[in-house]
């Protein structure tokens, strides 16, 4: 897993993140509508960094390194 990521990058992790903790799973065309087509570039760089997968039905989810990652993280809401 590469950890250097970008902050558009980062931003695009804590979305999916919270689309997760809502209880959805978003696809690519889903980030797409809501946040413009210059995400799918992002997109392809975090699915080849290891901090996101996708499932069967093109859903996006974080691996299980980035929940990691992101729970560990005191200034986005990880333990204290």
């Amino acid at each position: 897993m590469d950890f250097n990521i970008t902050a558009e990058e980062e931003a695009l992790v804590l979305r999916v993140a919270e689309h997760d903790q809502a209880g959805n799973s978003p696809t690519d065309d889903d980030l797409a509508d809501e946040l413009g087509d210059e995400v799918r570039p992002h997109l392809k760089r975090l699915l080849k960094k290891g901090w996101l997968v996708v499932d069967s039905d093109r859903s996006l989810a974080l691996s299980r390194i980035a929940q990691a990652a992101i729970s560990s993280r005191r200034d986005i809401g990880g333990s204290s």
